[in-house]
């Protein structure tokens, strides 16, 4: 194991932008759902809307009512992006004061 503490940052920010990632992509998950039935439905020329599921061929299996789902799910971003938000907030707050305890644990003058 290394003491440089420039090993230890870089990984530092890989698990910081790993978690940022993930954040957004769960928060923003329905919304993908919601536009790949959009795009399914579009290409296949099939009608797709809130109130019930159409039959829509797809390579000859009826999809209708998993497009209709999916299309349906796209609501779930009502709840995703305000627990979104607050994750966000609360990895920049730890990252924030991760950074702040490190500023202060380091001294000024780096060179070597």
């Amino acid at each position: 194991m290394t003491d440089d503490p420039g090993v230890h940052s870089h990984r530092l920010a890989w698990r910081y932008g790993l978690a940022l990632v993930a954040i957004i992509f769960v928060t923003l998950l329905p919304l993908l759902f919601l536009f790949a039935a959009s795009f399914i439905a579009n290409v296949n020329g099939c009608a797709l809307d809130e109130g019930n599921p159409h039959p829509c061929l797809v390579l000859g299996s009826d999809v209708g009512q998993t497009l209709y789902n999916m299309a349906v799910g796209g609501w779930l971003t009502i709840f995703t992006l305000p627990i979104g938000a607050g994750l966000f907030l609360l990895w920049l707050l730890v990252l924030v004061v991760q950074s702040w305890r490190r500023c202060k644990r380091l001294p000024f003058d780096r060179t070597g």
